[in-house]
């Protein structure tokens, strides 16, 4: 449920790049200075050879729009500050203090005074990239701002920033899918953590609404007082019941057994099996899903790639066909 979490964030990432591509795979060659030329040419035959999918049809706009520039580095700036958040979270699992994962060898370096620790560099070095990519989304836009139509000097300034946007952007996303790939979780550590801070105390107070008829205010309060008074038992929960509002939840049919069973974490896990939810046949539905659209996206790229291929096969061939 967790990583899926990311997986559909991620998602989203994708899209954006792929509507993306739809409004930059135009091609702007035949524009000339800004007002196109008198020469007959064919800006339909070079858009093809070069496998773009169509024209940027004005002739000054194609040369002074920068509109794609900054799309394809504004997705780069959201899929990165995804990857930091996720780094974020594995520098902290990774740690001393969590012990949730052990992130690859190939991944971290030694302290540079302290032998025994294993420091996260390449999670924390992709959430320092996160602030570059953004700073470059930030520079490009400044840029472009208030230039007025037709191409001005001004532009060679934003190249670099596209650059160095999509080059950092593709590193860390080849870094942090080994990175992930290669981790070893700690599952039993995970499990022995799922239930301390009273984790499952919402469960509680549900089945008290669910099973009881208490209202849910009522039902929060009495479970909120027991948890200050640091024990969720029946008989401190039967205190808390009588002092809020002097009924007896033993009376109501609350027993040791369903309060323990309440508390399990494995039924807090398995009751919320609503759509998007962590239980696990709602987590084995979403899998299901998502692996689908996986199939469907890497199809789509295979797809395109393709088709440029044959583009630039096409072109070499006729250029070949003018030499002979």
């Amino acid at each position: 449920h967790y990583m899926l979490s990311y997986e559909q964030a991620f998602s989203r990432d994708f899209d954006r790049f792929r509507d993306t591509y739809a409004r930059v795979n135009l091609c702007p060659l035949g524009a000339a200075a800004f007002a196109s030329t008198g020469y007959p040419i064919d800006r339909e035959y070079t858009a093809d050879l070069l496998g773009f999918d169509g024209l940027v049809k004005n002739s000054m706009d194609a040369v002074s729009a920068r509109d794609f520039a900054l799309e394809v580095i504004s997705d780069c700036t959201i899929i990165m500050s995804t990857v930091s958040r996720l780094c974020e979270e594995l520098v902290v699992w990774s740690s001393g203090f969590v012990k949730f994962v052990d992130l690859n060898d190939i991944y971290c370096s030694t302290s540079s005074i302290m032998p025994q620790k294993k420091n996260p560099d390449t999670a924390e070095i992709m959430r320092g990239k996160t602030g570059t990519v953004t700073g470059a989304l930030t520079a490009a836009l400044m840029i472009v701002k208030g230039l007025p139509m037709s191409y001005n000097r001004d532009l060679q300034e934003l190249t670099p920033h596209l650059w160095t946007a999509v080059s950092e952007t593709g590193i860390c996303i080849r870094l942090l899918a080994g990175m992930v790939e290669t981790a070893v979780f700690n599952v039993e550590r995970m499990r022995s953590e799922a239930d301390s801070g009273f984790a499952t105390a919402t469960e509680l107070a549900d089945v008290m609404v669910r099973d009881y008829g208490l209202p849910f205010r009522f039902a929060h309060g009495i479970v909120g007082r027991a948890v200050r008074n640091g024990r969720l038992d029946l008989e401190t929960l039967e205190a808390a019941a009588e002092e809020m509002g002097g009924i007896s939840l033993i009376e109501c049919g609350l027993t040791e057994e369903s309060v323990l069973h309440a508390l399990d974490v494995d039924f807090s896990i398995t009751v919320r099996a609503a759509t998007g939810g962590p239980a696990p046949e709602a987590s084995e539905a979403l899998l299901s899903e998502k692996t689908g659209i996986l199939s469907d996206d890497i199809a789509w790229v295979c797809d395109l790639s393709e088709r440029i291929n044959l583009a630039e096969e096409m072109m070499i061939k006729k250029a070949g066909e003018l030499i002979l």
